[in-house]
């Protein structure tokens, strides 16, 4: 089989593109018309209308952020691939069943392979960077793509790989520091002013948005003690019944940001109800049944989890849409 037939069935099974890329576009785009109409809301004072300024532009940098997003999502998945090559061969052979099955172990693909990609990736990466054609866009973006790139040595602390909370608090927040993209091409596009205090609420909604990202994260490493296995995962370091509340902890808090940040937007009352009422229905109810009630099944956090966050994103960007309208704008006013 030809390498790009491999490459074809590795994204398939561990970036599937029908999955990752409307998610990446949801990202981009809630996070800049999110910040479009956080802007707008500040600039129109108390009891201003918010939806005054008109439609919520997408613009063409905009587009590039989004290519930008999705490859960094992709490096890092990458990056992650050829750093844990060992563990997952050694996890596989010892018949763990989420790892058994995966390319890398299989032999669907090689590390030559992911190395071959990795390197278009690269490349890719740096011409989509270079068109976002603004100063402050190439610096989060130079700033983004170190950080990612340091992930891929463990920080130059390899330690850490044993050591789950720190991986994880050094690892999972590059989705947050990817957002900063995002941002930055609102900024470049004059849609919202480049101060402090105007930044301040685009940032805390990049915080709601990746608050979910986070709580996948944790769901997915929880297991009970008799299904555990050489694996390292959260609910071996912290205990299960500690382990299936961090999730829940995370999804609250997020719909506790984005209820802010939509209030804020001027998006009314239907997104903060239906985010509340679809968190504490979906991701803390599992959670919580879980801990009171365990089962090997209810140990398997992740498909509820993964549903809670379209909806939580797909929401708050058809809130935007709803509330304000949406444009492409070829030409936005060049930025102050």
């Amino acid at each position: 089989m030809s390498r790009p037939r491999r490459l074809g069935r590795y994204l398939v099974a561990m970036f599937p593109p029908a999955v990752l890329v409307p998610s990446a576009a949801l990202n981009v785009f809630a996070l800049h018309a999110g910040a479009q109409a956080l802007a707008r809301a500040a600039e129109a004072g108390p009891g201003g209308p918010p939806a005054a300024a008109g439609p919520l532009l997408v613009t063409p940098r905009a587009l590039v952020a989004f290519g930008v997003t999705l490859g960094l999502m992709l490096l890092l998945r990458l990056y992650d691939e050829l750093k844990d090559v060992e563990t997952d061969l050694r996890l596989g052979a010892a018949g763990d069943p989420r790892y058994a099955g995966r390319p890398i172990v299989t032999g669907a693909v090689t590390e030559a392979d992911l190395r071959a990609l990795r390197d278009v990736v690269t490349v890719v990466l740096v011409g989509l960077g270079a068109a976002l054609a603004d100063p402050r866009c190439w610096g989060a973006f130079a700033a983004c793509f170190a950080l990612c790139w340091a992930s891929s040595r463990w920080f130059f602390w390899p330690p850490m790989q044993q050591r789950l909370v720190v991986a994880f608090w050094t690892h999972n927040p590059l989705s947050l520091a990817i957002s900063a993209v995002t941002l930055s091409a609102a900024v470049a596009d004059g849609l919202v002013p480049a101060t402090p205090a105007a930044l301040a609420w685009p940032a805390l909604l990049a915080v709601g948005v990746w608050l979910p990202v986070a709580a996948w994260e944790t769901s997915r490493k929880v297991r009970l003690p008799d299904d555990e296995t050489a694996y390292t995962t959260y609910s071996k370091v912290l205990g299960w019944r500690r382990a299936a509340l961090v999730p829940a902890g995370f999804a609250a808090l997020a719909a506790g940001y984005l209820a802010a940040v939509a209030w804020r937007a001027g998006l009314g009352w239907a997104y903060p109800a239906l985010l509340v009422a679809a968190t504490l229905l979906l991701p803390v109810r599992a959670s919580l049944l879980l801990r009171l009630r365990p089962t090997t099944p209810r140990a398997d956090l992740r498909p509820t989890y993964e549903a809670w966050i379209v909806l939580t994103v797909l929401g708050l960007a058809l809130a935007l849409a709803w509330t304000h309208g949406v444009a492409l704008q070829a030409n936005p006013a060049a930025a102050p």
